[in-house]
């Protein structure tokens, strides 16, 4: 009994110090998460971001030039992942 109330005792104190730390790690690895999808995009969001980047095109939110260079990045992207997969 001791033990375990040594032990709530012992979390309870260290919860000012120790809160804020697991706060800290769980924004850090949702940044991480975020920015590893941004570098290293799926199939399927490459995908998205064309079919986006053609509506933005069409809409005449963007320019023909504009379209093509993201175009050749994002198809750049996607022959690296078709690599890594070995097809």
């Amino acid at each position: 009994m001791v033990v375990i109330l040594s032990y709530i005792l012992g979390k309870i104190l260290a919860a000012p110090v120790t809160a804020p730390v697991k706060m800290g790690m769980k924004v850090l690895e949702a940044i991480r998460d975020e920015a590893d999808k941004e570098l290293h995009p799926s199939e399927s969001q490459i995908r998205e971001k064309l079919i986006e980047l053609e509506t933005l095109l069409e809409s005449g939110r963007i320019s023909e030039q504009d379209y093509e260079a993201q175009e050749a990045y994002l198809m750049g992207r996607w022959r690296v992942i078709q690599e890594n997969k070995g097809g």
